[in-house]
């Protein structure tokens, strides 16, 4: 048994509320790692900028993109702990805030991901693009203006889709790009790293 959750935009806030409100001060988890306090902090910021991105503004969208792949990444650490901690205890997972999944056995390899194409659009665009994967929930794509390595903060977007548009990058300054295609039993897949200096 694992802790698993739903991804859907509308219900994320809910989701979060609930695995703070069982996890606080819970006996049975009783070292949470740094991200149930960080999920804490983005839950008003999440709840401002979906509010936010109701009027389709492109900047408020791309900001409530952000903050929902954080809390994604957030709560799939928490799940991984409670996961782990419980043992494969389903009333202990239940507990926890978070619903329980059953392993479905072969489906656990991480996705697979072979080549990573990245386009220059006009100036302070780039267009990253690989070949949808099967069995996949969903992909972050992701930048970063520093050669990646152990600590890299990336900057990350969600979508359903194997291609993503960023925009209003910095011309003439290298970036690093990357694709995280997430399965179903939340393995995580990591496309190859490709460097671009922008138009």
């Amino acid at each position: 048994m694992k802790a698993k959750y739903k991804k859907r935009e509308d219900e994320l806030t809910k989701i979060i509320q609930r695995v703070l409100e069982h996890m606080e001060n819970n006996t049975v988890f009783p070292n949470p790692p740094a991200a149930l306090a960080d999920l804490k902090k983005l839950l008003p910021e999440l709840q401002a900028a979906l509010s936010n991105a109701e009027g389709r503004d492109k900047i408020m969208v791309s900001i409530k993109n952000d903050k929902k792949a954080i809390g994604l990444d957030l709560l799939q650490v928490l799940a991984d702990y409670v996961t782990e901690t419980a043992k494969g205890d389903r009333t202990l997972i239940l507990q926890s805030g978070f619903e329980v999944t059953s392993d479905r056995s072969g489906g656990n390899q991480p996705p697979s991901i072979g080549q990573l194409d990245v386009e220059l659009g006009h100036p302070g665009e780039a267009i990253i693009r690989i070949k949808n994967v099967t069995g996949i929930k969903a992909y972050i794509h992701q930048y970063t203006m520093e050669l990646p390595g152990a600590n890299t903060v990336w900057v990350g977007e969600g979508s359903s889709e194997g291609s993503h548009t960023f925009q209003g990058l910095t011309s003439e300054k290298r970036y690093w790009f990357r694709v995280v295609a997430i399965g179903y039993n939340k393995q995580r897949g990591y496309s190859p790293v490709v460097s671009r200096v922008i138009q």
